[in-house]
């Protein structure tokens, strides 16, 4: 299982303090940064059995969030594109999900996301 940390920033834990948690996950999560990059790599692993896969869309729903705890889960709604080199071929897959907890640490600032469950670990035999 893979972390993800993310650094908040202030503004960010402001949307904590309001309890809106999916304008916090849409802003540490937004399209083309560094954080949105990472989450789609994992992806990418999570659903690499149907080909060489690329994310083209994310959206967050299903978001709970306990401020006792600063535990929560979403799931991830993603579009994927599959691309099958050898036969030259591209599959599209839209509405795929994917399963997330996460946990919220205040005095370090960060925001830490744990992959689902059926993502597979890197394995040796992926080099070869």
């Amino acid at each position: 299982m893979e972390t993800l940390a993310i650094k908040l920033n202030q503004a960010q834990l402001e949307l904590l303090n309001q309890d809106n948690i999916a304008n916090l996950l849409n802003e540490v999560l937004q399209p083309a940064t560094a954080n949105y990059q990472k989450l789609a790599y994992e992806l990418q692993r999570e659903f690499k059995w149907g080909g060489s896969p690329d994310i083209t869309q994310m959206s967050f729903d299903r978001i709970k969030y306990d401020t006792t705890t600063q535990k929560g889960s979403f799931r991830i709604i993603l579009d994927i594109s599959f691309t099958f080199g050898c036969e030259d071929v591209r599959t599209d897959k839209p509405d795929q999900t994917s399963e997330w907890t996460f946990t919220i640490h205040l005095t370090e600032k960060i925001m830490k996301l744990y992959s689902s469950p059926f993502a597979e670990s890197r394995s040796t035999v992926d080099e070869f």
